[in-house]
Formats: structure tokens, C-alpha cells, sequence
């Protein structure tokens, strides 16, 4: 085969493997584009912020056991009650009027893991529950002082149409339950999810 012929063949291979690569490209894009497209709802987020002052919140009970394996180590449980006499969080337009909260704490001194539950009852009678998490820390070396909460709940679900509430809440307190004291800042995001 001469130099000539062998040209006249790889331009022949070139031309078809370009020719392949088209039609191959032109038909996989008609065929992308003749699949649907699962439409998804977009949820819509909504934003909130409110603040719970001492003087709505008390505490209704509160047990607490001594550990014997550390100085200063307890475990708690306890019932917060909290209204919202102004300024109440509004979820999809409905004001909250209380919140009930029950959890526990495992401190050594102040410092340890807050865990609990919230119910959140609104102006309309429906309820939204939430899953709280989070960490207490006091000044070293204090019993049973002052101490600031960080964490999160998780809004898991609720009552009428709030049964499908979805969010997180990042909540700031400050607590003395031996004063009966706590107060508490959230803010976060919520949406329904879609069924």
C-alpha cells in the first residue's frame, strides 16, 4: 500500500468516526431530550426568630439524682412551661401561645448534654413537635450555677396542618434552675414537606 492510498484510508477512518461521533451525539441528545423530567415541588423555607424571657418561663418540675462516680456529676429531669404573651413564634401564620418542654441533663458541675422534647401549642389548637439536642456549660468549677445551653431542635412533625412541619431551631439559653431562671433565644428555618 503506498503513501497515497494509506492517506486516503485514515482520512476515510476520520471522516467516519467523526461522522459516528455526531449522529451518536444527535441521537443520545434527542433521546435525553425525549425523557420527562420528574417535576419536584420546590419547598418554600421560612425563616423565624423569637425570644422566651424569664418572666414566661417557669419550671414545673425538676428531679435530680447525685452520681457517685465523679464530684459534682448529676442527672436531671425536668418540665419547662413557656407562654408567649408578646412577640409569640408564628408558624405559617399562626402564633404559638406555649411550649412545653421535657428533657434531661447529664452535668458534672454545669458542663454536660442537655436532651429533650418540645410541644409547641398554637393559637388554632394544632401542636408542632421538635427533638432538642445540645451541650451546658457553666464557669469552672461551679455547682449548680448559671449555665449556657447550645443546640438545635429538630422539628419533626405535628397536628392538622402543621403534620408535616419539617425545621431546625438553633436555641442560645441561659439557665439557673436552682432560681427558677431561663431564658432562651432560637432562630432557624421550617417548611411543610410535601406528601
Amino acid at each position: 500500500m503506498n503513501e497515497s492510498n494509506r492517506a486516503r484510508r485514515r482520512a476515510f477512518f476520520l471522516m467516519l468516526a467523526v461522522t459516528g461521533s455526531t449522529i451518536l451525539g444527535a441521537t443520545a441528545s434527542t433521546a435525553w431530550a425525549q425523557v420527562p423530567v420528574p417535576q419536584v415541588p420546590i419547598q418554600q423555607k421560612h425563616m423565624i426568630s423569637f425570644q422566651t424571657h424569664n418572666e414566661h418561663t417557669r419550671y414545673t418540675e425538676q428531679h435530680t439524682i447525685d452520681l457517685p462516680d465523679t464530684p459534682g456529676h448529676q442527672i436531671r429531669m425536668f418540665e419547662i412551661h413557656r407562654t408567649f404573651p408578646k412577640d409569640p413564634p408564628v408558624f405559617a401564620g399562626v402564633p404559638a401561645k406555649e411550649s412545653m418542654t421535657r428533657g434531661q441533663t447529664d452535668l458534672v458541675g454545669s458542663d454536660g448534654r442537655v436532651l429533650g422534647y418540645v410541644v409547641y401549642v398554637l393559637e388554632n389548637g394544632d401542636k408542632i413537635f421538635g427533638k432538642y439536642e445540645g451541650t451546658a456549660q457553666g464557669a469552672a468549677g461551679q455547682l449548680n450555677g448559671r449555665r449556657t445551653m447550645v443546640g438545635n431542635t429538630t422539628l419533626t412533625g405535628g397536628t392538622g396542618k402543621f403534620h408535616t412541619i419539617r425545621g431546625t431551631l438553633h436555641a442560645t439559653t441561659v439557665a439557673e434552675p436552682l432560681r427558677n431562671y431561663n431564658e432562651s433565644k432560637n432562630e432557624g428555618v421550617y417548611w411543610m414537606e410535601k406528601e
